[in-house]
């Protein structure tokens, strides 16, 4: 299957799957609405989001056992002698029970352990805002150099056309041969091939752009800004220090680790009893045949209790859970101080990175106006009769190759800057928006 062939068959897979986006907001966007839509939309939030808050939901399950739990019931019977229990209960017209868990440190180390885990998945999910937040920021500032490097792609086809002409011209008239024509029209076949790459690569950052922002694939999507305008410039301070003061995944694992350290300490104790209160009452009317049994009987029955369990043998069941809290402990520390040296070495790099891509771009600004000035003259020259018979056309090629070398140097000056405000942690602030933990883990404590 052909490249373009693949193409349009994912281009109408994605808008068989795409939500619905007005037409006045699919036509042009802002960087900012851009980064607001795919916040709202994209697939991989949503896929973050559902994660953390299962998370987040198996943390409250194992939190509810210390929680009081109140139950009401009827067990209607009839019983000979002993009363023995129906289903659990004993029989009676109407009961209730209230119980709760005072202490289990079993119970409390995997409560400790599924916080973790909700700090781990709440993590991630800010961590998939953020990157979502760079790509969406870094496919507008793609698409908007796309237009430029299909622009100048096909300005330097038109200049090998016109050489491709003018050879064949002088073919016929004796003055080239024809291994001089052909090289010429393979110049211009690799012209060609550079208009077709341009316009594909506009097209599929055309068509991420629309993924992100939940707009049907093939949507007219344009960017009406200039996203070197609406990316700020990372303020001077020390993107080392503050990539580690602000970064969400060590927030996160500072988090996991606290919770498993506490899980690692409630079981690490041989004495480990279990200590659980209950109160019940049960209403039991004399047509249920008690009182022929009972000397002292009673409808109304009510109990209260403590039980202490201290469990002698489990199996290893403790032990291996004590270590397993250890082991994760220990992985949670060493995952801190890896995170905190690559966090440094990637800010330092990014800040490098941004340094070389800004010499890059003005060194291409500056190429850019003396190819501007050298096609002027050429065309002057070309005017008057004089200068060479393909001078107009090679300073339109330099001077398109200078276009596309601006391009692609503010592409790359662009998700410099993103790189870096997203491990400084202003990314989301950068763009006006505020840092949402989204589902928060319960209390370690």
């Amino acid at each position: 299957m052909s490249r373009a062939l693949r193409l349009t068959v994912f281009l109408t897979a994605a808008a068989l799957a795409a939500p619905a986006l007005p037409a006045a907001e699919s036509a042009a966007l802002t960087v900012r609405r851009a980064v607001a839509l795919a916040l709202e939309r994209a697939p991989e939030i949503a896929v973050a989001r559902a994660s953390a808050q299962e998370a987040d939901a198996a943390a409250r399950i194992a939190a509810s056992d210390r929680k009081p739990h109140f139950a009401v019931n009827t067990t209607p019977g009839y019983s000979t002698g002993l009363p023995l229990a129906v289903a659990g209960e004993v029989p009676a017209a109407a009961g209730a029970r209230l119980g709760m868990t005072l202490y289990d440190p079993i119970a409390r180390g995997e409560e400790f352990d599924a916080v973790a885990r909700s700090a781990a998945s709440a993590g991630a999910l800010d961590e998939t805002r953020a990157e979502v937040v760079r790509r969406t920021a870094s496919a507008c500032a793609r698409l908007s150099t796309d237009e430029g490097r299909v622009a100048a792609a096909r300005r330097s086809l038109e200049a090998r056309e016109a050489m491709t002409r003018r050879e064949r011209a002088l073919e016929r008239e004796g003055r080239r041969t024809a291994l001089d024509v052909e090289r010429v029209s393979l110049e211009e076949a690799r012209a060609r091939r550079s208009v077709y790459a341009a316009e594909s690569d506009r097209d599929l950052d055309r068509l991420e752009l629309a993924r992100l922002i939940g707009a049907p694939a093939g949507s007219p999507i344009s960017v009406v800004e200039e996203p070197g305008a609406a990316v700020p410039e990372p303020e001077a301070g020390d993107a080392a220090a503050l990539a580690i003061t602000r970064d969400r995944e060590l927030r996160s694992l500072a988090e996991q680790a606290a919770a498993l350290r506490r899980s690692a300490d409630l079981l690490a104790p041989a004495f480990k009893p279990t200590v659980n209160a209950e109160a019940r009452y049960a209403y039991v009317p004399r047509a249920f045949g008690y009182d022929k049994y009972y000397l002292n009987f009673q409808e109304n029955v009510a109990s209260l209790g403590v039980s202490v369990v201290l469990p002698l043998l489990t199996g290893g069941r403790e032990t291996a859970l004590a270590a397993q809290s250890r082991a994760r402990l220990e992985q949670i520390e060493a995952q801190r101080h890896l995170r905190e040296s690559e966090l440094a070495r990637e800010a330092r790099q990014a800040e490098a990175e941004l340094a070389r891509a800004d010499l890059d771009a003005a060194l291409a600004r500056r190429a850019l106006g003396l190819n501007e000035e050298a096609l002027g003259q050429a065309q002057a020259l070309a005017r008057e009769g004089r200068g060479e018979a393909d001078g107009v056309e090679l300073a339109a090629l330099g001077l398109s190759k200078s276009e596309e070398d601006l391009a692609g140097a503010e592409r790359d000056r662009i998700d410099a800057r993103l790189r870096l405000l997203a491990l400084r942690g202003e990314l989301l602030s950068a763009f006006g928006l505020e840092a949402k933990p989204g589902v928060e883990a319960p209390a370690a404590n």
